[in-house]
């Protein structure tokens, strides 16, 4: 059963590496006289008929994955806003569910039906080792710096039969009476679920002793994991490679896959340093971008996401993921950077393209979707332009946060976590898109 499956999650897989060729169309009239969301006379605008709540079982997704016509949904578990560490959050932090995409009921519908409710079975538990699994006797609760926490990615590898995620750790500690404020620790990692040995492996995983020394140790003379990663918040598989960002030290890695591809207990992979924060643009210099936090890939170029600097820029690959040297990135789209006054930011989490050439690329809070096609020579200017989708508003939510999305043919998935989503009794919500008058774009 096993072997079957991982050889119709590789057909996915190859399929899904195709397109990305068309030019997308900008919105236009998005506020009615009220300034509230209508339908735009550009018909490419999905309007609230066009979205649906597919499923509610899984709490507080944080990534998405389409194989085989099923949807894979991670967990992230407790939401910072539910108060802290608490025996009374039921924490599924790792947890992988399996669900179907095709059950949906429009979000005009207020109440929440059995079919969403229910549409969600558990397809995979995390395990210690390698996870830091929750410790619900910590004395103080505020004493547990160590549980792993899955953050903004959720990816697929055939060829060794893998889902990767992003992991950090942290915990919420008192900041004033109501409130709590989030505190970060050193236990970063990269981890793996293998459909062969039907377990979780180690990738990469920072030492705490080592502090905030990134890598943790001498990379030329210690066998990996080398803790490069300081706050990792996307990966990608790209041929052999699996490409990692960081937003805290600003960084992208890639990891050597093919060792695992014959050897499930190969062990943690040979990595190495592909970029910081300085980048060579095309027709710009040397560019200093932080915050590294997307990644996707489209033909011969990988494209990667600065939440702190607000910026999507493109490197050049080949067909095979390897990287073209030397690297000379093209920006393609600039968005509101951050501001430290405010502490505000376009939020950049996550990003996708569909098989036209349209990038999707989702602002966390409120949420909202941009959607255009990538062009160096006309750089999109996400400050001035509207989004495509403004889910906040669809959704009658100004609160709703979304971190991931996943395009899937006419259709765009996009989580919301507890705290943020339509709630009665829910932990958090996907929602499906469907992209409204794709023959015409």
């Amino acid at each position: 059963m096993t072997e079957y499956i991982t050889k119709l999650f590789a057909a996915v897989w190859l399929v899904s590496t195709v397109g990305c060729t068309r030019t997308s169309t900008q919105p236009t009239d998005w506020n009615g006289p009220d300034n509230s969301y209508v339908q735009s006379a550009d018909a490419s605008l999905p309007t609230v008929n066009d979205l649906f709540r597919v499923t509610t079982a899984a709490p507080f997704p944080r990534g998405l994955a389409m194989v085989d016509d099923e949807l894979y949904v991670l967990c992230r578990g407790r939401v910072r806003g539910a108060g802290g560490v608490s025996a009374e959050v039921n924490d599924q932090a790792g947890t992988i569910y399996i669900v179907d995409p095709n059950v949906a009921e429009p979000v005009t519908n207020n109440n929440l039906g059995d079919a969403v409710r229910d549409n969600g079975n558990i397809f995979a538990l995390p395990s210690s080792p390698p996870f830091h699994l929750w410790d619900r006797s910590a004395s103080p609760p505020e004493s547990d710096h160590l549980t792993d926490r899955p953050y903004c990615t959720f990816r697929y590898h055939p060829p060794t039969s893998s889902f990767y995620i992003c992991a950090f750790s942290g915990i919420d500690q008192p900041k004033k009476p109501g409130s709590v404020s989030f505190s970060k620790n050193f236990t970063d990692g990269l981890l793996r679920y293998d459909l062969r040995t039907k377990r979780w492996h180690e990738v990469e995983r920072h030492d705490i002793a080592a502090g905030g020394s990134y890598p943790h140790h001498d990379v030329t003379a210690k066998d990996p994991p080398h803790g490069w990663l300081n706050g990792p918040n996307n990966c990608l598989p790209v041929g052999r490679w699996l490409y990692a960002v960081a937003k805290d030290n600003d960084c992208l890695i890639r990891y050597d896959l093919t060792p695992l591809e014959n050897d499930p207990l190969a062990g943690p992979p040979q990595s190495e340093r592909v970029l910081g924060s300085d980048v060579v643009i095309m027709g710009r210099g040397l560019q200093r971008y932080y915050g590294h936090s997307a990644l996707a890939r489209c033909g011969d170029w990988l494209y990667v996401a600065c939440r702190t600097s607000s910026v999507i820029f493109r490197i050049p690959i080949d067909g095979e993921g390897n990287l073209k040297r030397p690297i000379v990135g093209e920006l393609v789209a600039t968005f509101e950077p951050y501001d430290a006054k405010t502490g505000g930011s376009a939020n950049i989490t996550d990003m996708d393209f569909d098989d036209k050439g349209n990038l999707y690329v989702v602002s966390a809070q409120p949420s909202r979707i941009y959607r255009f096609k990538p062009n160096p020579q006309n750089v999109y200017d996400g400050e001035e332009s509207k989004p495509w989708a403004d889910l906040a508003k669809l959704t009658d939510n100004p609160k709703m946060k979304s971190e991931n999305l996943l395009v899937d043919g006419g259709r765009l998935f996009v989580t919301s976590g507890d705290g943020y989503a339509y709630q009665e009794g829910a932990l958090g919500t996907v929602y499906r898109l469907n992209i409204p008058d794709r023959s015409a774009q």
